[in-house]
């Protein structure tokens, strides 16, 4: 294999994995704790340039106060020529007022060439504790200090943001996040209420549109991607009130990538009291 062509596939691989890691956390559903416990199901199919690319399936358990996540990531596709990625992700932590305070973190990827396990924990104080199976050599990351991750949450626990009322907006917030590599704050905008059609199969009714502007922190080395996904044009998301609760999830997101246009789009939302 040529340099070139060695360069092409790493760099096609890195910014495959950031959006896929992207698309998940920038798509925030939120929820404000319940004295019912809840499970919610979500299935994701993720398209770029107008091809497949990959799929993001969710489960949660949410109980008064607490919650639970897990959800899998994976390439599908046209990604699988060029190579296959597989994420899988699982918090558990509680809610607290219009936070999330995530208590564990686990992330694993898979790829042909390699896995990793990375686990945070969350002390009552200071930054979170990490276990990485193989280990980093950098620690945390590249200028990863440790008052840059005081007071973060892990990238699925960004799934469920509790509001502090039922007229609050689900959009006006912003996300300080850390996945035991990146340091970013994602920052949400409301952008106004409207009607989707998304026909059979789809979601059908009103929705609440945001915009999102990633800022990195820090652990970022490749600035093209980064200055990209910081464009607060480059990233909406569209979440669909469930009846009869406080509750948003959401059905539609979309960014720009270097290989064209990313979209996710929810093709099955189930939620149930428990």
């Amino acid at each position: 294999m040529t340099t070139n062509s060695t360069y092409s596939r790493l760099s096609s691989r890195t910014i495959a994995a950031a959006a896929l890691s992207l698309v998940l956390t920038a798509g925030s559903a939120y929820a404000a704790s319940t004295d019912v416990p809840t499970s919610l199901e979500v299935d994701y199919k993720i398209a770029l340039g107008g091809f497949d690319f990959g799929s993001a399936d969710v489960k949660a358990e949410i109980s008064s106060g607490d919650y639970e996540l897990d959800a899998l990531i994976k390439t599908e596709g046209i990604a699988e020529q060029f190579f296959e990625t597989t994420f899988a992700l699982a918090s558990q932590g509680s809610f607290s007022g219009n936070r999330v305070k995530p208590a564990r973190f686990v992330s694993t990827y898979v790829d042909a060439d390699s896995t990793r396990r990375v686990e945070l924990t969350y002390p009552r104080s200071g930054p979170p504790i990490m276990a990485a199976e193989p280990a980093y050599e950098d620690g945390f990351g590249p200028h990863v200090q440790l008052n840059d991750i005081l007071m973060t949450q892990d990238p699925i626990s960004a799934l469920l943001l509790p509001t502090r009322s039922a007229t609050a907006s689900p959009c006006d917030r912003s996300l300080p996040l850390f996945d035991g590599r990146r340091r970013y704050d994602l920052q949400l905008r409301e952008d106004g209420m409207m009607e989707m059609n998304d026909g059979e199969g789809g979601y059908n009714g009103p929705v609440m549109r945001c915009t999102i502007a990633m800022l990195p922190v820090a652990g970022y080395e490749r600035k093209t991607l980064i200055k990209l996904l910081a464009r607060e044009d480059s990233i909406r998301i569209w979440l669909a009130p469930l009846e009869g609760s406080d509750v948003w999830v959401p059905v539609r997101l979309t960014l720009r990538t270097p290989f064209g246009g990313a979209v996710m789009r929810a093709t099955r939302f189930e939620i149930a009291a428990n």
